[in-house]
């Protein structure tokens, strides 16, 4: 990006301290694994309890799991109700917590194949934590989305495309697989070469935007037709799309990453606006981790606190 790029706030709100979540429901020594907004507007959180000690094979080694629900009201910006949902202690290592219906999809990125098959790394969950289910995505899920129909959809990185842990043919070799709520896939990508899906957003008619490594362009599919877009960005890990699928925020690129843009479509062709600068009651907010798989964006900032925003229309 420009050197001479003009600033533009990000505006952002305060949704939970996750130290004072900790302190007041018994989650001392916890960490966040999973943080992001839900097609339903509702914020949640995988609170992960680590094993004290490791097991020869890490990634069946047990750790005790609890769902934060957090429901928000996002034009008035504030909290309406926050929910803990202790899940257990599950022998496998999660990722990412989806809600699929009224149950919750645990997903661990990683899975092996062994000589019996593959590791089951998608578990479907009640809200009390009983197993309901169990399959395989595959290894090395970059992230994971799931539309309102229950359509789960999977981005992959290097190891998932090209195969690590056993995985001779890996699951993941197309870089982006849709599935069912059972495992079945659905649709796979066999358009575009993706060594690497760094990054994957649904728009709020919940087309598919996804953006690739190596040629570092963005697609929009709705599975059956496509808009192919060039950026000015290399490497960015995440990107929000504005409810008008005109104007972007785009995580900042490799050696970037704490720094957004805004970004607009012209033609085929997102051109950069400004830099963006989150801010929280007038303070700029020190990002850590953030989660933009749509127009209701997170921020966990270095303070501990979770934040949120919204990309409007223009992008602002």
């Amino acid at each position: 990006m420009s050197k001479s790029l003009k600033a533009q706030n990000l505006p952002l709100f305060s949704i939970i301290d996750l130290e004072q979540l900790r302190r007041e429901n018994h989650l001392e020594g916890t960490e966040v694994t999973d943080f992001f907004t839900a097609r339903d507007g509702k914020v949640y959180l995988l609170m992960e309890q680590p094993s004290e000690t490791q097991g020869k094979d890490w990634l069946s080694t047990p750790s005790a799991y609890t769902a934060v629900e957090i429901r928000l009201d996002w034009a008035e910006q504030r909290v309406l109700e926050t929910t803990l949902f202790p899940l257990g202690r599950l022998k496998f290592q999660f990722h990412y917590l989806r809600p699929v219906g009224e149950h919750f999809l645990l997903l661990g990125a990683r899975c092996a194949y062994r000589e019996n098959g593959p590791d089951q790394n998608a578990w479907i969950v009640s809200r009390n934590g009983a197993l309901l289910s169990r399959f395989c995505l595959g290894d090395g899920i970059q992230d994971c989305v799931v539309k309102k129909d229950g359509t789960i959809i999977t981005s992959y990185f290097d190891e998932g495309v090209f195969g690590n842990y056993g995985w001779a043919e890996p699951l993941g070799a197309c870089g982006l697989i849709a599935w069912t709520s059972e495992g079945t896939p659905l649709w796979k990508n066999e358009k575009y070469s993706i060594y690497d899906c760094y990054a994957i957003s649904l728009d709020e008619e919940e087309n598919l935007w996804f953006y690739y490594y190596d040629e570092f362009r963005l697609v929009r599919t709705n599975f059956k037709e496509d808009l192919v877009f060039d950026l000015p960005i290399e490497g960015s890990g995440a990107f929000s799309v504005a409810p008008s699928g005109n104007a972007f925020l785009f995580q900042g690129g490799y050696q970037q990453q704490d720094k957004f843009y805004f970004l607009t479509a012209h033609g085929g062709r997102l051109v950069q606006r400004w830099e963006a600068i989150p801010i929280c009651d007038g303070s700029k907010v020190a990002v850590e981790q953030c989660s933009l798989l749509s127009s209701r964006m997170l921020f966990l900032g270095k303070n501990g606190i979770l934040y949120g925003g919204v990309l409007g229309g223009d992008g602002l």
